[in-house]
């Protein structure tokens, strides 16, 4: 009985997962509101120049009622002698508590927060971020250039699976 009892509330506790794909966009982040940047990728090679991928928290600062206090990105850069490459995206603003974030495998990152969820309360939400595609891109962007420089800002997008767990 107990173990029927235990595996009911495991499944119970797993609320909902989703997918969806976020397109890479101009982003401001006040250097003062930064909190935290939590770098998953630094890779210096000579060849292919200094790729960086990093989760930054902005801190919006607090409220007197039940605000989320904390927006969190993925910013990515490429940084070469003949270009250099960046792209950003807003992963969720809602964000009351940042948790944690991990490289778990080439281009696949998760970040773990706490929001509200109206229909919930305070739920931790598990970001899943396939960001495979943006390094494609990236490749084709600089096929395009050939051998001349190539900056600016990729023009890509991640995929995101969401899973959320009651608090």
């Amino acid at each position: 009985m107990k173990k029927i009892i235990l595996n009911l509330a495991i499944v119970l506790s797993t609320v909902s997962a989703s997918a969806g794909t976020i397109s890479s966009g101009e982003n401001k982040i006040e250097p003062s509101g930064i909190d935290k940047v939590i770098r998953l990728l630094d890779k210096n090679d000579y060849r292919t120049g200094h790729k960086k991928v990093s989760i930054v928290v902005e801190d919006k600062g607090m409220s007197t009622d039940v605000s989320p206090r904390y927006t969190v990105y993925l910013g990515y850069s490429s940084l070469a002698e003949m270009g250099n490459i960046w792209a950003d995206f807003k992963i969720n603003d809602n964000v009351f508590e940042f948790l944690s974030a991990t490289r778990k495998a080439p281009g696949i990152y998760e970040v773990k927060v706490i929001e509200y969820r109206d229909e919930f309360g305070m739920t931790e939400v598990t970001h899943t971020i396939d960001a495979t595609k943006m390094f494609s891109d990236e490749r084709e962007m600089l096929k395009k250039c050939g051998d001349d420089f190539c900056d600016g800002e990729l023009k890509t997008s991640i995929q995101i699976t969401e899973t959320t767990k009651l608090k």
